[in-house]
């Protein structure tokens, strides 16, 4: 006897859907303070399989992968919800991220939030930028 474990594809396609819907409110409130993403081009992402969606019970997270030449990251463009479970979730994402060949988990935010995350294992690095 062998355990199904691969879903079909209608139910993966409700499912996301599903998940969709409960995140994006999640994420509407995250991408306002940036200029990059719409929500539509995350969707796209997710769809594209290029974005991770993490969704949890009141919060999602969105990651990437992303390849330099001497390692491979993780890097956690956005999340919104609740902060104690978006803490929780981050030792199943850093598991997930180390099994597919991940070395590092970087992201970005605003200054306050590396107060309320420090104590996760995360130190500042520091990116520069000039409007063009």
């Amino acid at each position: 006897m062998t355990l199904e474990l691969v879903k079909d594809k209608n139910t993966l396609e409700t499912e996301f859907k599903e998940a969709w819907l409960k995140a994006k409110p999640l994420l509407e409130k995250a991408i306002k303070h940036q200029k990059e993403y719409t929500i539509d081009d995350i969707h796209d992402k997710i769809s594209q399989g290029i974005f991770l969606l993490w969704p949890g019970k009141q919060s999602v997270m969105i990651t990437e992968f992303i390849d330099f030449p001497r390692l491979r990251a993780m890097n956690l463009l956005f999340c919104g919800g609740d902060y104690e479970e978006l803490a929780s979730m981050l030792p199943s994402l850093e598991a997930f991220a180390k099994n597919a060949g991940a070395t590092k988990l970087f992201g970005g935010g605003r200054k306050g939030w590396l107060r309320k995350i420090k104590h996760l294992g995360f130190k500042p690095e520091y990116i520069i930028s000039k409007e063009l």
